[in-house]
């Protein structure tokens, strides 16, 4: 079940990583794939059915969001720098991801009561 959010992350940090290198970002590209890898590694931690839910609900806002705003700055909006997008969205991307990774980390400590 899990795969196709694995996939979706996998996706967004080849798409973002891409964009970073034709650009010239090459360190700026690898700080903006961060945000999801982290994603990926929620999921592999997450066991219990809430932290499922919470991780993939990020990874489907945080892919979605992120991509969004790295396409429009760089492909949409042509009075943007690019190189903000590459620097400012993943800051945005990991805040809610460590809200969202306590989130995780404590529905893992849960005792199933079933």
């Amino acid at each position: 079940m899990k795969l196709g959010f694995y996939l979706l992350a996998v996706v967004a940090s080849i798409i973002t990583l891409m964009i970073g290198l034709n650009k010239g970002f090459s360190g700026l590209a690898f700080f903006a794939i961060t945000p999801y890898l982290m994603t990926l590694f929620l999921l592999k931690i997450a066991t219990h059915n809430t932290a499922i839910i919470t991780a993939k609900s990020v990874t489907v806002f945080v892919v979605l969001v992120g991509l969004y705003f790295l396409l429009d700055t760089t492909y949409m909006e042509k009075k943007l720098e690019d190189k903000f997008s590459f620097l400012f969205m993943p800051i945005g991307q990991w805040i809610m991801l460590l809200v969202s990774g306590a989130v995780v980390y404590l529905s893992n400590g849960k005792m199933n009561t079933k």
